[in-house]
């Protein structure tokens, strides 16, 4: 009798989780959003997705961007929008 099991993640996986932690842990964020991850996907050359980026857009544009978005002022983060009301 077969038995379904979870997919389990691979070691780039982990690498790029992990590395999305360190990018939100060197920006002094107490939290890791989808903009961390992206960021640490972006850095691992080796991935296959960051291959086929690589294939339609400068990867060095596209970090300095994400790093300037998250630097301005507009920047907001985990910050909950302002109240409507």
């Amino acid at each position: 009798m077969e038995t379904e099991e979870s997919p389990v993640p691979t070691p780039r996986y982990s690498k790029v989780v992990k590395g999305s932690v360190q990018v939100a842990s060197d920006m002094g964020h107490s939290y890791v959003g989808v903009e961390h991850l992206f960021l640490a996907v972006i850095r691992e050359r080796a991935a296959v997705p960051t291959q086929v980026l690589a294939g339609l857009i400068d990867l060095d544009q596209v970090e300095a961007a994400l790093l300037g978005e998250m630097g301005s002022a507009g920047y907001r983060g985990q910050t909950p929008p302002p109240s409507t009301q």
